[in-house]
């Protein structure tokens, strides 16, 4: 499947709204005594172009779409696409650092929130990195020994 086409400049529009946001809250938060982050690892911008692949539900057939990322923890990955996911549908990220070999990372769709101009931030708990794929290369087999692919989605509630 062709990759959709990805404006940069956009989606780095939306994430400096993101970061100037969160900063925004962290700070006024602060001010009132009240901010504690509850996060097990802090999180780390890391900001690159990326493929987004997955598994439709009801198909044994790998879909793709450009993304980029907003952020990295010892366990998660932040993306933004333009792509509603539910919770728990597994995700293949190809991480595309510029100058360097691509890297696979695997995981699990923790939550899918609208953010601005189409775009969807998705949290990424990680389960698996390696530099080659972890899922897409040969969907059947992955689906036979890969335990985290076999979580149902639920769809995000409003």
């Amino acid at each position: 499947m062709a990759t959709q086409v990805m404006d940069k400049q956009a989606l780095d529009d939306v994430l400096n709204e993101l970061d100037m946001r969160a900063q925004q809250r962290q700070e006024h938060e602060a001010e009132d005594n009240y901010w504690v982050c509850q996060r097990r690892y802090p999180r780390h911008p890391f900001r690159c172009g990326c493929v987004v692949r997955f598994l439709p539900a009801g198909y044994s057939t790998v879909s793709e779409l450009s993304g980029r990322t907003r952020n990295l923890s010892r366990t998660g990955l932040g993306v933004l696409v333009r792509r509603v996911f539910g919770q728990g549908e597994p995700i293949e990220v190809e991480i595309l650092p510029p100058g360097r070999p691509a890297m696979f990372m695997g995981g699990v769709v923790r939550f899918c929130r609208y953010v601005s101009r189409g775009y969807h931030e998705l949290g990424i708990e990680l389960k698996v990195s390696a530099p080659k794929p972890i899922f897409s290369a040969n969907p059947t087999q992955a689906l036979r020994t890969l335990d985290w692919l076999s979580p149902q989605p639920t769809m995000p509630t409003r």
